[in-house]
């Protein structure tokens, strides 16, 4: 089970170019830590100007003083140039590094040029000296900076940023939502924060049982709710008597079908399911919690068969 499968998705659009998107990015990247979500960082080049923010000197002074307050607030320094750079070589490059898995790394290291060194990301020569630390070959970053390798991937990227209502950077998109300017993020905190099943509960616990322990307590008509993750093709070939199943690929979006009250037991196929669909219920807020050690092939106790009652104990989806 992959744990992206189990998480939503926030789209974190920056231009290399802002000053405010290299500020707000470590607390962009904080989000992840504490909420069940993926972060996708995606470069774009529209915002590309003849100056910074704007044409107009007024409106370009006023970012200006704006970012210097937003960087100081983050404790950020940053070498301010009021200078756009052609930026649409370094976004192509991006998916080169997507490729190698080493996205989040080239990102920084590019900010770290643009904003920290003052070079210009327009520049091949400073772009490959810059991104020395990582495992580019000179030639094959230089071949997707230069050429168009991956000129259709970016266009639909910002076909897609277009699609979000993107319309300026820092941007952040959520569940249809747009969050414009590094001050925006604390109201996407507020979003994530108010969805109990996005919260990550550093302190969530749950415990391991036994196969005898489980058939103890099922004898003693304990109440226990045997919750199965396996794929129902394999619950139906044998399963604990009474249990139930969800698959663990949809456990996250079915927790409402299951009562925080009751004594759960998960069991998988072999323990790593049923461990991660415990941890995943112990952080929605499930207090008496266990993973079957060693997963169903450690029950050696009675065996039900068949679907006729595979779902009797869920409530309405």
């Amino acid at each position: 089970m992959t744990d992206s499968l189990l998480k939503e998705t926030v789209k974190f659009y920056f231009s290399f170019n802002d000053p405010e998107s290299f500020i707000l990015l470590p607390a962009v990247k904080s989000l992840s830590g504490a909420y069940k979500i993926n972060i996708d960082y995606i470069p774009v080049s529209m915002f590309d100007n003849e100056k910074l923010f704007s044409q107009d000197d007024a409106v370009c002074k006023y970012y200006k003083a704006d970012t210097e307050r937003v960087s100081k607030k983050a404790d950020r320094k940053l070498k301010y140039i009021d200078s756009p750079q052609n930026s649409k070589a370094v976004c192509r490059a991006k998916f080169l590094a997507d490729e190698k898995m080493l996205g989040l790394k080239y990102i920084n290291l590019l900010f770290a040029l643009r904003w920290l060194s003052g070079k210009d990301i327009s520049n091949i020569a400073d772009i490959i000296d810059g991104l020395k630390f990582l495992e580019f070959d000179d030639a094959e970053i230089k071949d997707a900076l230069m050429n168009d390798k991956y000129k259709d991937a970016l266009d639909e990227t910002e076909k897609m940023a277009k699609a979000d209502g993107v319309i300026g950077a820092p941007f952040l998109s959520f569940r249809g939502e747009g969050y414009l300017g590094a001050d925006r993020l604390s109201y996407l905190e507020d979003i994530l924060k108010s969805d109990p099943l996005l919260i990550i509960h550093h302190d969530a616990a749950y415990g391991v049982m036994s196969a005898e322990e489980l058939k103890a307590r099922l004898d003693k008509k304990e109440p226990t709710f045997v919750l199965d993750v396996r794929i129902p093709k394999d619950f139906s070939a044998g399963h604990v008597p009474g249990a139930n199943c969800l698959t663990a690929r949809i456990i996250q979006r079915n927790i409402e079908r299951l009562d925080r009250d009751w004594t759960i037991v998960v069991v998988g196929e072999g323990g790593v399911d049923a461990s991660e669909t415990a941890f995943i219920l112990a952080s929605a807020g499930f207090k008496d919690v266990y993973a079957l050690s060693q997963g169903y092939g450690s029950w050696s106790g009675e065996v039900e068969t068949g679907l006729d009652k595979w779902q009797d104990k869920l409530t309405s989806s």
